[in-house]
């Protein structure tokens, strides 16, 4: 008798094959990052973000976040030898940097929300094209249906959402550094930079930075603010707007 052909397989069957494959993988990952986000949240609320349970899901979570960004990384550029600067400008790369940051970082419950959004909407979208069709159910069932319409009505929202708070935990870095907090400096640096290149490639980014710098330029013209901290603003959208103009002299001078 011969093997039964893809229409006739099982729901385990394609089950299996579907778990086998690289995206799977993917998949899971986002999976377990909501898992870390969650229990990282709930060890939170009970007041012990510092206990071993607490930092284990801390790790986990971004663990399972480079993960599915080098798996991203490894299916884009496994035949090729791209540079260091287009390296450098693959939002893939700048997010798994990141990643790696806040896994060798001090614990802090701000650096998750990003990440769980990101993989919040993946998820939906892989269970919508590929999970439900494993199992069985039709693209157009009421549940794909209300899936897709999840995601096309409000993944913009997010990605918003996604953009302010990541200057939110910007000025929290910012602040730490003030405070002279250990490694924060460090992170700092690593994450204005990474602040900058956003700014750069994401409209998102850029159109928040935008509204915050009207929004603080009003308050930063109250007479009663001193000249040393306008100044000090000055610097900083000096520095966060500065990525634009490197990067297309950098483009010029290849």
């Amino acid at each position: 008798m011969p093997p039964p052909t893809p229409a006739a397989a099982t729901t385990s069957q394609r089950l299996l094959r579907l778990v086998k494959t690289l995206q799977f993988a993917w998949f899971a990952g986002h999976v377990f990052v909501l898992l870390g986000v969650f229990f990282y949240a709930l060890s939170t609320i009970r007041f012990s973000p510092g206990t071993r349970w607490g930092r284990f899901w801390y790790r986990e979570t971004f663990v399972s976040v480079i993960v599915t960004y080098g798996i991203v990384l490894y299916r884009t550029y496994k035949s090729s030898s791209p540079t260091t600067t287009a390296l450098l400008r693959d939002d893939n790369v700048q997010y798994m940097i990141i990643a790696l940051l806040w896994l060798i970082s001090k614990p802090l419950l701000a650096t998750l929300p990003a990440f769980a959004i990101y993989s919040f909407f993946h998820v939906l979208t892989y269970t919508r094209t590929n999970v439900l069709p494993t199992i069985g159910t039709l693209p157009n069932s009421p549940l794909a249906t209300r899936i897709q319409s999840f995601v096309d009505n409000y993944n913009d929202m997010f990605t918003r959402a996604v953009a302010n708070l990541e200057l939110v935990l910007l000025v929290r870095l910012f602040l730490d550094a003030l405070l002279w907090r250990k490694g924060s400096w460090i992170s700092l640096l690593v994450y204005g930079s990474f602040i900058r290149l956003r700014f750069e490639q994401s409209a998102f980014t850029k159109l928040a930075v935008r509204n915050w710098e009207v929004r603080i330029d009003s308050l930063i013209a109250h007479p009663a603010v001193p000249a040393v901290v306008k100044a000090g603003w000055t610097q900083v959208k000096t520095f966060l707007k500065g990525a634009p103009r490197s990067t297309a002299a950098e483009a010029k001078s290849e």
